[in-house]
């Protein structure tokens, strides 16, 4: 048998099926507005491409031919990019679309702003434990990379509905030492770090401590875990000396649920009965 008649009907039947590749479409589809932000220069769109569904993030119509912002969304992005973990909305690319200007492709989420999941009464104490370790885990990942977020909030936070992860979002006032550009001192008010209203002051990580310490006590204070309220108020001294000096020194202590207080009681009794009977048992022999 030779090398030509060797034939095979299921790799016939895909070379026809196949078609031209250069025929695939690779524009995005049913793009759609999703969010606009009320004081920034950007907006969000939801798009499809190849059947996947993306976030898009771009100028304003406003803003699209100001050279400033456009270095400031190709900033963002740059940070984005560096950033490949877990419990972070992954940066895919940056293309120039028609009509929109440049294009930061973000991982699409599916789930509800942390702000949401919490006004919709769905936090509990363990999960707001659970919050507490994967934010802290991240923030700790992000300072490793130099980089501080300066704009931890509620709503820069996602809750997934699969496995109800947090994924943390939107790097438009994130700073690290590789740009020289946009520098002022950035934050939402509530969770800003108080010494960034003094004159000259420069963002560290100290600032997403405090602002870590207001979330954590949003959410202590939601599900009233007293532990994790003594945890935030640390993190928010308003002397930045006094909070902990990164993320790795900020500890949560085990929650004592009454499941638990309730068999430790238990073994302490029966510990209790044990040690009587051993004595009633020793005099009985002498």
């Amino acid at each position: 048998m030779t090398e030509e008649n060797i034939t095979s009907d299921f790799i016939e039947d895909i070379n026809s099926q196949l078609g031209d590749f250069n025929s695939v479409k690779s524009e995005f589809t049913d793009i759609r507005e999703c969010y606009v932000s009320n004081s920034g220069y950007t907006r969000l769109l939801k798009a499809r491409r190849f059947g996947k569904t993306y976030m898009l993030k771009c100028l304003k119509k406003d803003y699209l031919f100001t050279p400033m912002y456009r270095m400031a969304l190709s900033k963002e992005f740059e940070i984005g990019l560096q950033m490949e973990h877990t419990n972070i909305c992954r940066t895919i690319g940056m293309e120039e679309l028609h009509d929109l200007g440049p294009v930061i492709i973000l991982e699409y989420i599916d789930g509800d702003t942390l702000e949401s999941f919490i006004s919709k009464g769905l936090l509990t104490k363990t999960l707001a434990r659970k919050f507490f370790l994967q934010i802290k885990e991240v923030l700790q990942y992000i300072h490793n990379k130099q980089t501080i977020h300066r704009d931890l909030k509620p709503s820069n936070i996602m809750v997934t509905h699969n496995g109800l992860n947090i994924k943390l979002i939107d790097f438009s006032l994130s700073d690290n030492d590789t740009f020289n550009v946009f520098k002022a001192p950035g934050g939402t008010s509530g969770y800003i770090a108080p010494e960034l209203f003094l004159p000259n002051a420069k963002s560290d990580i100290r600032c997403d401590i405090y602002s870590f310490g207001v979330l954590a006590s949003y959410m202590a204070h939601t599900t009233n875990d007293k532990a994790m309220k003594q945890v935030a108020q640390k993190c928010m001294n308003h002397n930045p000396a006094l909070r902990p000096h990164d993320m790795t020194a900020i500890m949560l202590p085990p929650d004592a649920n009454a499941s638990q207080i309730a068999a430790l009681v238990i073994l302490s009794l029966t510990a209790v009965c044990l040690i009587a009977y051993i004595i009633v048992r020793l005099t009985q022999v002498f």
